[in-house]
């Protein structure tokens, strides 16, 4: 971001000249795996369209060895006009198994959004085994496949939750915008598939820039992209509407509001190291670890009510041998990790085993050594079994933050690395049975149900201590039919589905919750179950009801209670939080219908890291609750052709105060697309921006002024034989571990002599440091 920071614009030839002078690296494409087998001697063809806006004269192929690049030996075709392409003489088994790559062919390939301008920045799209389309979008579904686990069905159902649509993700929606119904989501998803292709762009020329002949694979980029991207989903969405008519993809992709989609310069080596940790794990002895050791510890964070809550757990044995899980919260007023008790809480999971329902607290759980591995009991129950093994890393000299889930980032020391002995492990976790359960709240008496927000013995209110209750729709379009507490499954299916309903009042069935959203289920006899949307109007005037897909219910026998089961669409189940193939369940117990799910049985893996003793404390050290709150830049008016007078004024007024040299020696200040280096002896490097959309690397040169406390950075570089100076000064506002407000000075002149009098850019910035 060298345009807007050390100078006020370099000329797009200039700017590339540098970048030529600098040396690009190139991405590696290649893997060590080889591409297994080829096209011939099949007779299948897979026929499809590849997009952003319809892509003519990209490389398309089938990607057998699943690294995310068209190899020598692997189908492929280029494709034609309207984005089409026909991979032929393949196997049905290769279709089926293999993603689907394509391929930017730079100077060649043409974006139909704006035709006859061929493509000049490189990037690659992938789609799912199977899939017909390819884009942006459909490159997040097969990202969700390949870092998550997740089926084809959940990651497109996590992508519609990020996308907040409704739309099947990996549709054509160029096709879709003429759609009578869904012509206007349609056409925003384009909107976001064209952002999300800018932001790709963007990425891959600052890694370039960033990380010189690193071999980096286009498969690592390309996951920590979409990452990014998908953590920056929300502004995104946001841009794009606050943009209105005046969209420009590319304009938005490089817009500060965007800044959080961008990788940060100073830590993309970080977190592809990140990545190859995961893959070059080795098993680990979890056993050993939690009954001899410091035991496994997890952090979490979340929002509350009253902000950003910070925990972390430990599981270890204690002096008697017992392996028990300790909680522990951070206190920001006393500033200490408290231990946390679960004192009066009195919520049960009731879990089916040998034909009864078994109660216990919902904490409950006997945790023993198997071997290398944990092995975890719900109440001791053992048909609620679950095994957990991990792999093992070191973390010693790896950046602390990169390990941690991204609500801890903001109060943790971004410089802080771990040391010693520390160590990271990731998780899988296998259930050997099938585990139906349903909550209990097992409050001292039914007026404590909902924290007592319901008129006692009306309808709509629970019947007794479980405070779980499924209440009868009858729909029969009258809502004073409706609310009485369901005590037979019967109550929960309608004879026939209902005809044009208006309002939720018309249809039967029960209602499924998540996420701060919920459905309206209707059971229908025969095994349908229709699922609609309820809610106002755009106007809030009146209540409207809206189908938005059909599904199966069943009820069945297990154990020897009867369980109805619903089975709901993966997009659905996902936002609803039944993820790892979880059912919504229903059954009688003690005389009322009451609600819960099934987990079945099977392997998942969690992508968080858990520590050992070691990696715990060092996290706990490099924790800081101060950084949550961001700097506040100064406020000043930005000076266009200030002088350095104007600069040590503005300074002043911003009360600023002198830096020392810790405060920039080995440090990195990251702003927007770059970030500058600074090493002890005087000497630094840029990397990033350096012109509008062309990225690279530019050294310079940094002094602290004894004088005045500013820093003084200079650099030059040499664009048609004539040598351009800049000269960017720096005064400190304010200063932590993660962000520094400044106010800077930005001066450029091709004579060096007259370059400490020229005019420049006087203006208040806050900066990330690394």
């Amino acid at each position: 971001m060298f345009r807007s920071t050390l100078s006020t614009a370099l000329p797009t030839a200039l700017a590339l000249a540098v970048l030529a002078a600098s040396g690009c690296s190139e991405l590696n494409t290649e893997d060590d795996d080889t591409a297994s087998g080829s096209g011939a001697g099949g007779d299948a063809t897979l026929a499809g369209k590849a997009a952003d806006g319809y892509l003519a004269g990209a490389r398309v192929c089938l990607d057998l060895n699943s690294n995310n690049a068209c190899d020598d030996g692997e189908p492929s075709t280029t494709t034609s006009a309207g984005g089409s392409y026909t991979l032929e003489n393949v196997t049905q088994e290769q279709i089926d198994n293999s993603p689907i790559v394509v391929e930017i062919i730079v100077g060649e390939t043409i974006d139909e959004d704006e035709p006859g301008v061929a493509i000049e920045k490189t990037y690659t799209l992938t789609a799912p085994a199977g899939s017909a389309f390819v884009s942006p979008l459909t490159t997040m579904v097969q990202n969700e496949i390949k870092e998550n686990g997740l089926s084809p069905e959940a990651a497109k159902a996590s992508i519609q939750s990020k996308l907040g649509t409704e739309i099947d993700p990996t549709a054509d929606y160029v096709a879709g915008s003429d759609d009578e119904t869904n012509g206007e989501e349609f056409r925003r998803l384009h909107k976001v598939a064209q952002v999300t292709r800018a932001v790709i762009q963007q990425n891959i020329e600052l890694v370039d820039a960033v990380l010189e002949d690193s071999g980096v694979s286009m498969e690592d980029l390309t996951a920590l992209i979409v990452e990014q991207v998908l953590n920056a989903m929300d502004d995104i969405r946001t841009a794009i509407d606050n943009a209105g008519d005046n969209f420009n993809a590319d304009g938005v992709a490089g817009s500060e509001d965007l800044n959080g989609a961008r990788l940060d310069p100073t830590t993309v080596e970080d977190d592809l190291q990140a990545r190859e940790d995961r893959k070059a794990a080795t098993a680990a002895n979890l056993g050993s670890l939690v009954s001899t050791g410091e035991g496994l510890n997890f952090f979490e964070g979340y929002e509350d009510f009253d902000g950003m809550m910070y925990g972390y757990g430990n599981v270890k044995a204690d002096s008697e041998g017992t392996i028990n899980v300790t909680f522990f919260g951070y206190n920001p007023e006393s500033e200490t990790w408290v231990t946390e008790s679960d004192d009066g809480d009195t919520e049960q999971e009731c879990i089916l085993t040998d034909g009864s329902w078994q109660c216990v607290a919902d904490n409950d759980e006997v945790i023993s050594v198997s071997g290398d591995n944990i092995r975890i009991l719900r109440g001791g129950l053992s048909n609620a079994e679950e095994i957990i093994a991990g792999s093992e890393v070191s973390l010693t000299g790896k950046r602390i933050s990169t390990y941690l889930r991204h609500a801890y980032h903001p109060v943790i020391d971004p410089a802080a690395v771990f040391e010693g002995d520390a160590k990271g492990y990731q998780l899988t976790i296998t259930r050997t049975n099938d585990i139906y359960s349903i909550w209990k709240d097992s409050v001292a008496s039914v007026s404590e149900c909902w924290n007592g927000d319901f008129n006692e013995g009306n309808t709509w209110a629970p019947t007794d201590v479980w405070c779980n209750n499924v209440f009868v729709h009858t729909g029969d379009g009258n809502w004073e039919t409706d609310g009485d507490a369901a005590t037979a499954l019967s109550q929960l299916v309608s004879a026939s589905a209902a005809s044009n309903p208006t309002s939720r009042a018309d249809v039967g069935g029960v209602n499924i919750y998540g996420d701060e959203r919920e459905w309206t289920v209707e059971l229908v006899t025969g095994g349908t179950a229709n699922i609609y949307t309820a809610g106002y109007n755009s106007t809030g005037t009146a209540e409207e009801i809206r189908k938005i897909a059909s599904t199966t219910w069943a009820q069945t026998t297990v154990g020897g209670k009867e369980i109805l089961t619903v089975n709901l669409p993966a997009d659905i189940a996902f936002q609803g939080g039944y993820d790892e193939g979880r059912k919504p369940i229903f059954t009688v117990i003690d005389g009322y219908v009451r609600q819960g799910d099934m987990i079945p049985a099977g392997t998942s893996r969690d992508r968080q890291w858990v520590f050992n003793g070691a990696g715990r404390d060092q996290i706990k050290a490099a924790f800081d609750y101060s950084l949550l709150e961001p700097l506040a830049g100064c406020e000043l008016e930005e000076q266009s052709e200030a002088t350095l007078g104007d600069f040590t004024s503005a300074a002043s007024a911003c009360s600023a105060t002198a830096f020392v040299n810790a405060d920039v020696a080995g440090k990195a200040f990251f702003v927007g697309d770059g970030a500058f280096n600074f090493t002890a002896d005087g000497n630094g490097l840029f990397k990033g921006e350096i012109g509008d959309g062309v990225y690279g690397s530019l050294p310079f040169t940094w002094e602290l002024n004894g004088s005045s406390g500013h820093i003084v950075m200079n650099a030059q570089t040499t664009f048609e034989g004539t040598t351009v100076y800049m000269r960017m000064t720096l005064a400190k506002v304010a200063i932590n571990a993660r962000q520094i407000s400044l106010v800077t000075f930005a001066q450029e002149d091709t004579d060096s002599s007259t370059l400490p009098d020229s005019s420049g850019e006087v203006r208040a910035d806050v900066w990330g440091i690394r």
